[in-house]
């Protein structure tokens, strides 16, 4: 809701893995307060008509939908292809 006020667009943030930022290095630093999350590929999220933008700020991007529907835009990611990850890097302490 926020991204809506602030940029006109829905949006769904999500860090993306890649050689500069492996999942290991997300694990221990931008998802350390969070026990388990959703995996997505971008083949996946293709699929199901869901576009990566980037922000600027990479390795954040958001997801988005054509429609600029946020009903859509949920509904199509809780669709695509996911598995859900343990984080072995939790910061117990935190929660």
């Amino acid at each position: 809701m926020l991204n809506h006020e602030l940029y006109g667009f829905y949006g769904v943030s999500v860090w993306v893995s890649d050689l500069a930022f492996p999942r290991e290095l997300l694990e221990s630093t931008k998802l350390v307060r969070f026990e388990r999350y959703a995996e997505f590929t971008v083949a996946g999220l293709a699929e199901s008509r869901l576009q990566l933008w980037a922000t600027g700020q990479r390795p954040h991007y958001d997801v988005v939908y054509e429609g600029n529907d946020l009903e859509s835009l949920v509904a199509r990611l809780a669709a695509a292809p996911h598995r859900i990850v343990d984080n072995p890097s939790v910061d117990r302490e935190e929660h």
